[in-house]
């Protein structure tokens, strides 16, 4: 009995143990569940989340597309196609260089549409000034044209980092100016374009913007940076291009009116051109002056003349007086005495005028044809090439804003090495050439001592 009791409260206590572990086991997967109820929702949530975020993401996206759309659709309408507008032609290059290249090909009987630049040398290249002359003589019915010019007296060189070639060549032509020089009165001046003169005279006296200056005489006028100069000058052949002019009571406050039996001399100047005048035997005398409306001044003469005096005149501008000197000599020795006996009367107009100078040196390229005459001077043997280039040595002037050449020399390429062929350098001589030597016959024999 006692053994049965204790049986049954053991399984007792079994079933209790068993009991209580289901229920933790229960309790555990109540748990568990929960867990996974939690994260499956909190997965929901930063899922829908994404998603929302995403679906917003896409329609911001779409409507900036078609908000880019309309706007292009508007610019498009509003602005006409790219067929309808008229493109300007693409630049030329080089078109400064036109002149220079067409004068190269003329030279070299080269196509002149077939040659390139291919290189351009600024740092070895040289500007400068000269001052080219031209004068029109007429005498009775005959006009004699006569142009000349002056060397470049120095060459200087282009500054460093002044820009393109074209650039600095244009700078070089916009700052070209003539020497100064000196003329002496009575003659006028005036002013070409929108151009005005600025007048310097003794004791820091000072006039601007000047269009017409009649200068009487014993005056001295010195021109400086004036771009060009024009001269009409009237003369008297028979005379020696010297003039004789009357002075009859010249009216002081009017010195250069009708007291002459000539016109004056009139001397036009081109650019902004500054004035310094002066009296030829003192140049600190003070010189009286008078204003006239229109940019107009006279510079009166020391004292008035009276009665009858009688001079010769040369032309006013010393440069051009020794020239004319030598086309009087020419023009004598071509007409003879035929001018002094008809006593004929006529004019000069001449003309001086400053331009710029480049001197450079340029490569040219050309492509090599099948027909072409380098191909007919090079040897068989040598590779005929299919692109030549050439220096040349090039001195422009530059007129009317384009270079003109003075002058065109290829530069002969000083070649150190040379490839030839070898029969060139030893060729095969065949010994049936040699001459036939007879020789004696003991020195054909062996000298054997056994």
């Amino acid at each position: 009995m006692g053994e049965r009791g204790t049986e049954s409260s053991n399984g007792k206590e079994r079933e209790v143990g068993s009991a209580s572990r289901s229920a933790r086991t229960a309790s555990g997967l109540r748990r568990l569940s929960l867990t996974y109820r939690a994260a499956a929702a909190r997965m929901f949530f930063y899922t829908s989340v994404i998603v929302f975020l995403f679906f917003q993401f896409q329609t911001l996206t779409c409507s900036v597309l078609a908000l880019n759309v309309s706007s292009l659709i508007i610019t498009s309408t509003a602005r006409p196609s790219l067929s309808s507008l008229s493109l300007p032609p693409p630049p030329q290059p080089h078109s400064y260089l036109e002149a220079v290249l067409k004068e190269i090909a003329l030279k070299q009987k080269w196509n002149s549409e077939d040659i390139r630049v291919s290189e351009l040398n600024i740092r070895k290249a040289r500007f400068g000034t000269y001052q080219r002359y031209e004068c029109r003589i007429r005498v009775g019915k005959s006009d004699f044209v006569f142009r000349f010019s002056d060397d470049v007296f120095s060459w200087k060189k282009f500054p460093r980092g002044g820009g393109n070639f074209e650039s600095l060549v244009r700078n070089v032509g916009s700052k070209a100016v003539l020497d100064s020089f000196t003329v002496e009165g009575p003659l006028e001046l005036l002013v070409q374009g929108n151009d005005e003169l600025s007048l310097t005279l003794p004791h820091n006296t000072s006039h601007t913007g000047l269009k017409h200056i009649l200068v009487g005489e014993g005056i001295t006028i010195e021109v400086r940076k004036a771009r060009e100069v024009s001269l009409f000058h009237a003369f008297d052949f028979a005379s020696s291009f010297n003039r004789t002019y009357l002075v009859n009571g010249r009216n002081p406050y009017w010195p250069l009116g009708d007291s002459f039996c000539v016109a004056l001399p009139l001397i036009y100047i081109s650019g902004s051109a500054s004035l310094v005048a002066y009296r030829s035997g003192n140049s600190d005398a003070y010189i009286e002056t008078h204003s006239l409306p229109g940019g107009t001044i006279q510079l009166l003469p020391e004292k008035c003349y009276i009665g009858y005096t009688n001079k010769k005149r040369n032309c006013p501008i010393d440069s051009l007086s020794s020239r004319i000197a030598l086309l009087e000599k020419l023009l004598k020795g071509l007409l003879g005495d035929r001018i002094l006996q008809k006593k004929s009367l006529g004019f000069i107009k001449a003309k001086i005028k400053a331009l710029g100078v480049v001197h450079f040196r340029i490569e040219l390229e050309r492509d090599v044809g099948s027909n072409d005459t380098i191909r007919h001077t090079l040897a068989e043997w040598r590779t005929q090439p299919t692109v030549e280039r050439v220096w040349f040595e090039v001195v422009a002037k530059l007129d009317e804003g384009t270079l003109k050449p003075l002058s065109c020399q290829r530069v002969r390429p000083f070649i150190i090495e040379d490839s030839a062929t070898w029969s060139n350098l030893m060729s095969n001589i065949s010994f049936t050439k040699f001459p036939s030597v007879l020789v004696p016959p003991e020195a054909l024999t062996l000298d054997v001592k056994w």
